[in-house]
């Protein structure tokens, strides 16, 4: 097993002080690592270490420098490098890791997302990720290797960047940036849906649903929520009345941030919904109506606020009566079912007369008594 920062070490070695020229000039130690002078294998020759090792002379030199890499890092073992690879070291053409790796180990770029309209959510690299690039938004032409990234930028080992090895940066919505392939580096291929799931989350992806990443898929819901639907919460990781009042449904058709949160759940159930890629499809709906069904509840293949919920263990909160003058949070999720029950009202958090009377026609058609007060039996029928 092959560490990622095995490999980050191989080739920030090449990088070294200056860059690692990547043409020969007759020395026959650039055949070893042992390199010793990197400014000095500058020349014509397309001869090179990288080459020598991949058995293509000439070739495109960053993808024999990532194979390079890989390979010193698996402890120059050629079986564990091609594992790595997805079945396709040496890896010496750009286009040629991203057609290997399955569905999920390859990661669409945020341009390619919003400007070419491939479906997926957000992704952030990770250090280890193989970066691959386009100058024309389709073809594949150079590639690299992430080493950090802080959330606005990509920081990049590179081979043939000027012909020489060398650390780059772009930002994250760059329009040269294609995607991102997640190395095999366990060597068991596709990693588990959970590991998967852990890896977009950011946590240690050891396949094991636990606190942590259960704290982290709250995070990443919650954040969705704020930015799609302005909910304010706090970003905290703890599901309470406030992220439940905020929750909305993901059914079938959807494609969204929240629909790959929900996916990598259905993972963390013991469902599968055959991806993680944000789209709500067949798969998702029928991984949700079987994780309704062990949850004994109403197997409606939509995952409404009551589902999110007893996905982590909870149950809806309990609620207080609101009248004429209340406000918040359970306000505006008043508003939400009233509009859902075809009384539409904005979200405002403010219960006003407008709000009262759309309380008034729900309880006069659902055969309650007219007061204008949500308390117990209002809550019940609006749920």
């Amino acid at each position: 097993m092959a560490a990622i920062q095995d490999i980050l070490d191989a080739f920030a070695y090449y990088i070294g002080s200056g860059g690692y020229y990547e043409k020969k000039n007759g020395d026959a130690r650039y055949l070893t690592r042992a390199v010793e002078n990197f400014a000095a294998n500058k020349g014509d020759a397309n001869w090179t270490y990288m080459g020598k090792l991949c058995g293509v002379n000439p070739g495109q030199w960053c993808a024999m420098m990532v194979s390079t890499a890989v390979y010193e890092g698996c402890g120059s073992d050629k079986a564990a490098a091609k594992a790595a690879m997805w079945g396709v070291w040496p890896y010496t053409a750009c286009n040629q890791l991203w057609e290997a790796a399955p569905e999920g180990m390859r990661h669409w770029s945020r341009y390619q997302r919003q400007t070419k309209g491939r479906a997926g959510s957000e992704y952030a690299p990770q250090p280890g990720d193989v970066i691959v690039f386009s100058d024309n938004g389709t073809i594949r032409s150079h590639t690299g290797m992430v080493y950090a990234s802080d959330g606005s930028y990509v920081y990049t080992y590179e081979g043939n960047s000027g012909n020489m090895a060398r650390k780059r940066s772009y930002s994250l919505g760059s329009g040269y940036i294609y995607g991102y392939v997640t190395l095999n580096l366990d060597g068991s291929g596709v990693p588990s849906g959970i590991a998967q799931f852990q890896r977009r989350l950011g946590v240690a992806a050891d396949g094991v649903y636990g606190p942590v990443t259960k704290a982290a898929a709250i995070r990443a819901h919650q954040t969705y929520l704020n930015e799609a639907f302005g909910a304010e919460l706090i970003v905290d990781g703890v599901w309470g009345p406030a992220t439940y009042y905020a929750t909305r449904s993901v059914q079938k058709g959807d494609e969204d941030e929240d629909v790959t949160v929900w996916q990598g759940l259905l993972y963390c159930a013991g469902q599968d919904p055959k991806g993680l890629d944000g789209s709500f499809g067949k798969n998702t709906e029928a991984a949700t109506e079987a994780f309704q069904t062990a949850a004994a509840l109403n197997p409606t293949g939509i995952a409404d606020r009551y589902t999110w919920a007893r996905m982590f263990g909870q149950s809806r909160p309990k609620h207080t009566t609101l009248k004429n003058g209340s406000r918040g949070a359970e306000v505006k999720y008043l508003q939400t079912l009233l509009t859902d029950h075809g009384y539409p009202l904005a979200t405002d958090g403010a219960f006003g007369s407008l709000t009262e009377a759309a309380v008034r026609r729900f309880q006069r058609a659902n055969g309650l008594e007219e007061d204008g007060v949500v308390g117990p039996l209002t809550w019940a029928a609006l749920e």
